[in-house]
């Protein structure tokens, strides 16, 4: 269903049907929402799922869903891609970018990595990285290729740096605007949240 789901997006993408929805919210709240909502998976695999943030609260126009998406495509491919006892970590911070501000989200793994010559590649539709180790990992190659497009349709950047056996981090920066209208959003399709401290703090 959420194969399907994506292929639709990235049609909407195609024949430019897919809309921004913008809200003005706390993105901080939202973001530390969502990475909880992963933490049973993680659990599952006996990583360590972490939340950093900066800032304690950003209010900032986003789409909610599209958002959500992006990062549940990223937390999930680094949960995925990291072997047991590995860690995840999403570390949220506000940066200036020629006297412009950016949300700057950073999504950081201790995963199997990627080649450096499969990095310029990954973000093209349905490519999936032809290695051994991560055959029985693989998925449809379409997650990231919407991930990118989606973070453009939102004036947004993507980057990635990957070290293979050392882990992969991938950086989003999204411009800072307060246009919207004000509404306080939490991911769409809730999850139960344990009571486990994600909160963590940067040096």
């Amino acid at each position: 269903l959420t194969m399907v789901n994506q292929l639709l997006d990235l049609s909407k993408l195609e024949s430019n049907n897919l809309t921004v929805e913008w809200i003005q919210g706390d993105v901080i709240t939202f973001l530390k929402y969502l990475t909880e909502s992963f933490h049973s998976y993680a659990l599952g695999k006996n990583l360590n799922l972490a939340f950093f943030s900066k800032e304690d609260h950003l209010e900032m126009d986003y789409d909610q869903e599209k958002l959500q998406q992006i990062l549940s495509n990223l937390i999930s491919n680094a949960i995925k891609f990291t072997p047991d006892y590995g860690s995840v970590k999403v570390i949220v911070s506000q940066t200036i970018l020629d006297n412009s501000k950016y949300l700057k989200i950073e999504i950081q793994d201790t995963g199997n990595g990627i080649p450096k010559e499969n990095l310029s590649a990954i973000f093209n539709r349905f490519y999936q990285v032809d290695e051994s180790d991560t055959r029985t990992n693989e998925g449809s190659g379409i997650g990231l290729a919407l991930t990118k497009e989606l973070t453009q349709l939102l004036d947004g950047e993507i980057e990635v740096e990957s070290t293979p056996n050392v882990g992969t981090s991938f950086r989003l920066l999204f411009p800072i605007s307060r246009n919207a209208n004000k509404e306080q959003a939490i991911p769409i399709k809730k999850t139960t949240i344990p009571s486990h401290n994600l909160n963590g703090s940067l040096a």
